[in-house]
C-alpha cells in the first residue's frame, strides 16, 4: 500500500474541502490491489436507478424555463482547493451565465440531492481516524450552505433514510414514504416515486 498521499492515483480522488482530500470508497482496497480502479468508480444499479428516477420527477414538477437539473457528479468549484462533485442539482438558468463551459461550475446551485455517500470518511494517514460518514455529510453540506446553496438532501439507501439541511443548525431526518420538502412548494416522496419507476414494489 502507498505510505504517502503523493503516491495515491489523482483518479481515486473525489472531493477536496475543509483542508483535506477525500478519496473515494474502496480506495484503500485498491492501493492494495483486492480491487481495480474501475471497480470502484461507478454507482451500484440501485444507486443508478434512485438517481434516474428523482432527475426525471423533478424535471416533470419543475418549470424548465427556470431550472436544469445536472447530474452524473457535476462538479462544483467553491475557491481554492475547494472542489466537490454532486449526484443531482437544481440549478437556476439565470445564474448560469455560461452553460457552455468546461470547468466545474462556480454558481451556487439552489439545491442539491446526494444518493448514498461516495467517499472514505477517514483521514489517509490515520488508520484510527474517528471521521464517520455523517460527519462527511455535516461538513460538506456546512461548506455548500456557506457557497450559498439554500439546502441538500442526502438519501441513504442503508436504512432507507432521508437527511435535509437547509441551515447549520437544524438537520431533518425523514424515512423514504414521507414527504420531503424541497424549496417553494416543491417535495419529493422517494417511495412513491420508485414505486412508480417499478424500482421498489409497492409497500415495499
Amino acid at each position: 500500500m502507498a505510505t504517502a498521499t503523493q503516491q495515491i492515483p489523482a483518479s481515486l480522488k473525489y472531493e477536496e474541502f475543509g483542508g483535506r482530500v477525500y478519496y473515494r470508497r474502496g480506495y484503500r482496497q485498491v492501493l492494495s490491489g483486492l480491487k481495480t480502479e474501475e471497480e470502484i468508480m461507478g454507482s451500484s444499479v440501485f444507486q443508478s436507478l434512485i438517481i434516474q428516477a428523482l432527475v426525471f420527477y423533478l424535471k416533470t414538477i419543475l418549470p424548465k424555463k427556470l431550472y436544469w437539473v445536472p447530474t452524473n457528479e457535476a462538479g462544483l468549484h467553491l475557491n481554492h482547493r475547494q472542489n466537490l462533485a454532486n449526484d443531482i442539482v437544481i440549478v437556476e438558468k439565470n445564474k448560469l451565465k455560461d452553460p457552455f463551459s468546461d470547468k466545474y461550475s462556480d454558481v451556487p446551485p439552489k439545491f442539491i440531492v446526494e444518493v448514498d455517500i461516495k467517499i472514505d470518511p477517514k483521514e489517509y494517514d490515520d488508520e484510527s481516524a474517528t471521521g464517520t460518514e455523517m460527519d462527511y455529510i455535516l461538513e460538506k453540506s456546512g461548506q455548500l450552505l456557506d457557497f450559498g446553496v439554500e439546502g441538500i438532501v442526502w438519501i441513504l439507501t442503508k436504512g432507507r433514510r432521508i437527511i435535509v439541511i437547509k441551515s447549520h443548525r437544524i438537520v431533518e431526518v425523514f424515512q423514504w414514504h414521507e414527504t420531503v420538502p424541497l424549496f417553494d412548494d416543491y417535495s419529493f416522496c422517494l417511495q412513491q416515486i420508485l414505486e412508480d419507476e417499478d424500482i421498489l414494489p409497492a409497500n415495499a
